[in-house]
């Protein structure tokens, strides 16, 4: 057997077709390996990136190319269209719904570089209904008639243990508490402990996970040039044409090269030079916050994007093939 026997994760049966996780930070190369090996052994791919589910944002996105998507089967893509969000939660949903109906004729690559969406969907997530939205809108006027400070005393006092992880700046994350305590009666930490006694969590294939790194200066090189390319394949028109629709606070827009690209219009960076610095270093600070997500993972088989390449296309070959007559 292949060296990767060593490194797959299974709760289901080892005569399931494989799912090979490409995962890694921004620039690494992940679409170009998941592409490679797709084309070389003719397989689906499934999206795993939180941002490349929108539609309307492209660009900015790193989105596979037309060209790209039609060579082999590309899903999850471009599935929810403006104002509307996606959650987890949503992702895992879809995610596990495709896969019921590729695994059993098929092995599979996802990829992506959002790591929450890959951990619901092989370790699953808390599965709570959506904050009211009388709730939300309540929290709002009071987050903005009293400040922070009071709604995080409320958090302290009824969900102590969130509040002491969430800490008292963190404004999305004291209003989900509260939001979820107001709607549902019951605090995260207690939603968290019924959800470990009553749910079947188990990710129901057999998979590993191959993820790809890469030294920083390198990375900085690709994504300077990354952000450079994009402004001259139409960023800035990009995003002038969803702000003509009224779509600055849709969730996409909050995104690296979304949100620097607001700004610029908004005559925040003075040109475009300042806006390919800006885009790169939020880049850089988002590949940092995915490489120190993925380490805590220590079943992800690392390979370096310069020297093991080839390494790395043989250990999803080999693991994919797997499932192959």
């Amino acid at each position: 057997m292949g060296d990767w026997a060593n490194f797959f994760m299974s709760s289901a049966s080892v005569s399931s077709n494989p799912i090979l996780f490409v995962v890694g930070p921004t620039g690494s190369g992940k679409s170009r390996l998941a592409l490679e090996l797709a084309n070389e052994l003719h397989l689906p791919i499934v999206n795993c990136d939180s941002v490349q589910v929108y539609s309307r944002v492209n660009i900015g996105t790193a989105k596979p190319s037309l060209e790209e998507m039609n060579s082999v089967p590309h899903h999850l893509f471009d599935i929810i269209s403006p104002p509307n969000e996606f959650t987890a939660g949503e992702f895992r949903r879809e995610a596990l719904s495709v896969l019921e109906n590729l695994v059993p004729s098929t092995p599979v690559i996802m990829v992506g570089g959002s790591g929450f969406y890959i951990q619901a969907l092989q370790k699953g997530m808390y599965e709570v209904s959506k904050v009211s939205e009388s709730v939300r809108l309540s929290l709002e006027q009071e987050l903005a008639q009293r400040g922070l400070a009071p709604l995080f005393e409320e958090l302290l006092a009824r969900d102590h243990e969130l509040a002491l992880k969430v800490g008292p700046t963190d404004t999305y994350r004291i209003l989900r508490g509260l939001g979820l305590l107001r709607t549902h009666g019951k605090t995260l930490t207690e939603i968290q402990i019924e959800f470990q006694k009553n749910s079947d969590i188990a990710f129901p294939y057999r998979f590993a996970t191959l993820g790809l790194q890469i030294n920083r200066s390198q990375l900085r090189e690709r994504l300077q040039r990354r952000a450079g390319q994009m402004i001259e394949a139409g960023l800035i028109e990009e995003v002038e044409t969803l702000l003509a629709d009224q779509l600055s606070d849709w969730a996409p827009m909050r995104s690296v090269g979304y949100k620097e690209t607001l700004s610029y219009l908004r005559g925040e960076l003075g040109d475009r030079a300042q806006l390919i610095t800006a885009i790169t270093a939020n880049s850089m600070q988002l590949a940092k916050r995915q490489r120190t997500w993925f380490r805590r993972d220590k079943d992800i088989r690392w390979f370096d994007v310069e020297t093991e390449w080839l390494k790395a296309r043989s250990f999803g070959r080999g693991f994919l093939k797997s499932g192959l007559p």
